[in-house]
């Protein structure tokens, strides 16, 4: 007996992996950028009109890698930030993610204590 709509009790925690799986990867964008070294501006979210420095961003699929090439001015000289680029649901916007709890978390961006927002479109850094 053990089925549920003509499945198997054991193929259901397959099917709710990629229910779950289809619900986060149909409600991201595609990725606005392909792979490759760009140069994007850095802004400070509280003063977006405040000049800061400009980046360099490669970017492999969706990893993203962003350099300060220069010396100290906002950030020190080398990596400032790492990781995978993500669609968070909560603010609709790409986040530089770490964990799989950035797609949603509502505390992303800004000032707040989650994951930092890259505006891919416009190459934009956004930091507090």
């Amino acid at each position: 007996m053990n089925r549920i709509f003509g499945l198997r009790m054991r193929h259901l925690p397959c099917l709710a992996l990629f229910a779950a799986f289809s619900a986060i990867a149909g409600s991201a964008p595609p990725l606005p950028i392909q792979p490759g070294q760009y140069t994007f501006r850095h802004r400070f979210a509280e003063q977006p009109d405040l000049p800061s420095i400009s980046l360099t961003a490669t970017i492999r699929g969706h990893h993203i890698v962003l350099i300060n090439p220069g010396e100290n001015r906002v950030f020190p000289h080398g990596v400032v930030a790492e990781g995978t680029l993500m669609w968070n649901v909560a603010i609709k916007q790409w986040v530089i993610g770490t964990d799989a709890a950035d797609r949603s978390t509502h505390e992303a961006g800004g000032c707040s204590e989650g994951p930092e927002v890259v505006d891919l479109v416009n190459r934009v850094y956004w930091t507090c």
